[in-house]
């Protein structure tokens, strides 16, 4: 196992870890439910590094500001109980390997990079649309971080400024995939509002109530992807998540995007519409750029 790496992909449901070669190839993998305990959560980590003994690095991807260059987490959301913990000197001290520590957006936009559908794109983003909106930039072919660590943060953009309750006039809350998939099963009766596959096969016909519901959420998305484009002038955005797999996903963003354009001059004179793609990477992302994040910390591209 010396050519494997150990990367973790920690996250505020699961915590998925993989034996990786240097090549990407994915050797072994493992998942298992996130504890919502300080103690439990750490020995969870601790068995996981046990049972993954004799690799030769340690890389992680997590959700939070990250300092890649110490490995310093504040977590955040649902993982909000570690508060501030250096992960970096927990595995340096458990296994006395090199660690790498990456925000998960920053990770899913490295594996595009690195693998993926950002590979030779200079200028260009990941948007993950999940429980919230993630986010990664890449400009000049690096991927942005900021002084402070926070580049990307996508979910925290306000969008509605008259709204009282500022938290829902931000990105996060407005243009959450879980909520559109649970409001598309009310609206159809679904059992599970959190069936995003039972979810989609109402959307993909096209029809009231499921098609409205899904259309005002792409809008918010290409509204999303406007803002961008008038900041940084990207090539290729790419979109993620677990419903970035639906083709129609991508094909009604583009859609928007372009009704936008049509609707005002200022947007179709003065923005750009970058190439709007899929990302390549699902489950994978963030367990493959954990691992270039190290790799490129190791070779002092980092």
């Amino acid at each position: 196992m010396q050519n494997h790496y150990l990367s973790i992909d920690i996250g505020g449901t699961e915590i998925k870890s993989a034996q990786i070669d240097h090549s990407g190839n994915i050797i072994k993998c493992h998942q298992v439910a996130t504890p919502h305990e300080r103690g439990a959560f750490l020995g969870e980590l601790g068995q996981i590094i046990g049972a993954n003994r004799g690799v030769r690095a340690i890389c992680v991807s997590v959700p939070g500001i990250v300092n890649p260059r110490t490995g310093m987490v504040q977590f955040t959301g649902a993982l909000g109980f570690m508060g501030d913990f250096s992960l970096s000197s927990y595995f340096r001290q458990l296994t006395g390997l090199p660690v790498y520590v990456g925000n998960d957006a920053n990770c899913a936009t490295l594996a595009e990079m690195w693998l993926g559908n950002l590979v030779g794109i200079q200028n260009g983003a990941v948007i993950t649309l999940g429980t919230s909106v993630g986010g990664g930039l890449v400009i000049n072919g690096q991927l942005l971080t900021g002084p402070h660590f926070r580049a990307g943060e996508l979910s925290a953009i306000v969008n509605n400024h008259d709204h009282t309750d500022l938290h829902e006039a931000t990105v996060g809350a407005s243009t959450s995939a879980v909520k559109m998939v649970a409001a598309v099963a009310t609206a159809c009766g679904l059992p599970d509002k959190r069936d995003g596959r039972r979810a989609f096969v109402e959307i993909n016909r096209h029809q009231p109530p499921a098609w409205p519901i899904f259309t005002a959420f792409c809008r918010r998305v290409a509204v999303l992807i406007v803002n961008i484009q008038a900041v940084v002038d990207l090539e290729r955005i790419l979109i993620g998540g677990g419903i970035s797999a639906q083709p129609v996903v991508v094909t009604e963003i583009r859609r928007q995007f372009a009704l936008l354009q049509k609707g005002d001059r200022r947007l179709n004179d003065d923005i750009a519409m970058p190439d709007i793609s899929a990302a390549k990477f699902g489950n994978e992302a963030n367990l493959l750029g954990a691992l270039y994040g190290l790799l490129l910390q190791v070779n002092g591209e980092e």
